[in-house]
């Protein structure tokens, strides 16, 4: 993770000393819980970096070389390079995580000292540490929320010690009855909001139109919405790795496939063209490793290719390594998690067309195809007519979706129409690109109108 492009002041910075003082102090090792299970330590290693050690308790517990944690880390083994993988993605990313790192007066890649501070309620069902000190939860004021949106850095700052991964801001707060919670590091969070300024409005619009759509094709069940909070517009996302029963709120271990691969953390590796092990190929050898012949429910590669197929007609070209997830549950079972984060980027003006990761080598999203798509999913094992049979359900379930969805109106000229078109000219075996005069962006209206 870069460590040089601050926008700290430097009269702000701690000194190097400081730092290393800070370092210094931190704990020699860092107790690691999943499912509330001592699994093991996260330990100090030569030259600053971090090393898992298994737990003798995980080793009675479960098989050599199983993956109750991540695919890159089975039971038993575990080496710097693969501990820095998947528990540096647990973090924010970039400037956020420079920011998070300057708060605490800790390096950056200083895992061991962050963790320390902000393991208490990281995504999925892990807790890292002590945490800070923990507090009772307690209800948020208006003034209190809107404080807290303004301060978003992907962790929450003045209590609770959570992260959150992504570039993104990002703030995880607890709901309950129509009020929002400060955990305080006592209450697993709920939600995710990702606040964003007035003039921004539409980006979150849009994406939570296109989750809208993921939603009506049964590709997620959490639901999401814009709020204003103060004077900020707020996409509100209920957390998939959360169940909340009458009585608790659990938490769901997951991984992203960053993670699952043993991607380097803190670069562009969850990027195809920065690292050919993010692909979409990679990720699918690593679905329905467990799927028993008796399982009637969708398979992994079928639900990956429907979240593609989506993908493309949405025009979100940043569907990363990250952007896909594996839920592991406290019975060993894993399943590829709900569809999530995705927006109609390629509709901006002059926005980039390349994609995060290649359909059968195409690379600019524009450019795909239908053959595309049953080429790519031949090479996870899926067979050509299967493979077509969904993709074409697919289609017709977006375009159905975008003429029933309703859209706010910051983006109802050009989302569902740009959508719907782009799902069209798929299914018409057409590269995914609508044909206008201008920019579709420009454009005073792309498709037919939406509903009321």
């Amino acid at each position: 993770m870069s460590g040089t492009s601050r926008s700290w002041p430097s009269s702000e910075l701690p000194s190097r000393r400081s730092r290393r003082r800070r370092s210094m102090m931190s704990d020699p090792a860092l107790r690691v819980e999943l499912y509330g299970v001592h699994i093991g330590d996260l330990t100090h290693a030569p030259r600053g970096r971090a090393l898992f050690d298994w737990s003798n308790d995980a080793l009675a517990r479960w098989p050599l070389r199983s993956t109750p944690l991540s695919a890159s880390l089975p039971v038993g083994t575990s080496n710097v390079d693969t501990t820095e993988s998947f528990f540096g993605a647990l973090l924010p990313e970039g400037r956020w995580l420079d920011l998070l790192a300057n708060a605490l007066q800790v390096r950056s890649n200083d895992l061991i000292g962050i963790f320390g501070a902000v393991g208490a309620d990281l995504i999925g069902a892990l807790t890292i540490g002590a945490g800070r000190v923990t507090g009772q939860p307690r209800l948020l004021e208006e003034s209190e929320l809107v404080q807290l949106l303004s301060q978003a850095a992907g962790y929450i700052l003045g209590g609770g010690g959570s992260a959150l991964p992504g570039f993104q801001r990002k703030l995880a707060l607890t709901r309950s009855d129509g009020r929002w919670i400060a955990g305080n590091g006592t209450k697993p969070s709920t939600h995710i909001l990702k606040p964003v300024s007035e003039e921004n409005r539409h980006l979150v619009e849009g994406e939570n139109y296109v989750l809208g759509v993921a939603r009506a094709l049964g590709l997620l069940h959490f639901d999401s919405w814009v709020d204003t909070i103060g004077q900020t517009p707020v996409l509100v996302v209920e957390r998939y790795d959360r169940r909340i029963t009458n009585s608790s709120i659990e938490r769901i271990h997951q991984e992203d496939l960053a993670q699952a691969l043993a991607l380097p953390w803190g670069g562009d590796d969850k990027f195809e063209r920065s690292n050919r092990g993010a692909s979409l190929a990679a990720i699918a050898s690593v679905l329905d490793r467990d799927r028993s012949i008796f399982d009637r429910t969708e398979p992994d590669r079928e639900k990956l290719l429907r979240y593609t197929v989506l993908n493309v007609a949405a025009g979100n070209t940043d569907a990363h390594a990250k952007n896909f997830s594996l839920l592991r549950f406290n019975d060993g079972r894993s399943q590829l998690a709900p569809f999530y984060d995705a927006a109609p980027l390629a509709l901006g003006f002059e926005a980039p067309l390349e994609l995060a990761m290649s359909i059968s080598g195409e690379r600019v999203i524009t450019r795909v195809t239908l053959d595309h798509l049953v080429d790519e999913a031949r090479v996870w094992g899926l067979e050509s007519s299967r493979a077509r049979e969904v993709i074409a359900q697919t289609l017709d379930a977006v375009i159905a979706a975008t003429r029933e969805l309703p859209a706010h109106q910051s983006i109802s000229k050009h989302v569902p129409g740009y959508i719907r078109g782009q799902a069209q000219n798929l299914a018409a075996g057409r590269p995914a690109r609508i044909t206008t005069p201008m920019p579709p962006i420009l454009m005073p209206r792309l498709g037919t109108p939406p509903p009321d």
